[in-house]
């Protein structure tokens, strides 16, 4: 999943800058980058609490979540220090979300075939 977001920011930095509009081309990317970076650090966070029992494992989730928001803003301020267009930064970022959507839409896809109906209600 991770790649194909990655794929996606390329793709659109591509079509941007074929577009005439490399300075959108940069910000677009760097908001999809800012998600596949969230997405790794989530990723990590939730290694780190498996064999942990339930509420040290929430307590580390809530902290990770408080973490990278905090991180995000950040990163946010970093994209006007730059100069990016923030528009255009949170258009990277919901396109790579998007790809989230589409990956976990076709998960529940093939579960829904494979268990023949069930699981869905």
């Amino acid at each position: 999943m991770i790649r194909l977001q990655l794929i996606v920011g390329f793709l659109g930095f591509a079509g941007l800058v074929l577009a005439g509009r490399v300075e959108f081309a940069f910000a677009l990317l760097y908001g999809a980058v800012l998600m596949v970076v969230n997405a790794v650090w989530l990723a990590r966070r939730l290694e780190k609490t498996v064999g942990l029992d339930a509420g040290s494992s929430q307590r580390s989730l809530y902290q990770g979540a408080a973490m990278r928001f905090v991180a995000l803003l950040a990163g946010l301020f970093l994209a006007q220090f730059l100069n990016l267009h923030l528009l255009i930064v949170a258009g990277g970022m919901f396109l790579a979300q998007v790809v989230v959507f589409v990956c976990a839409l076709f998960g529940f896809m093939k579960d829904h075939k494979e268990n023949k109906g069930d699981g869905f209600g």
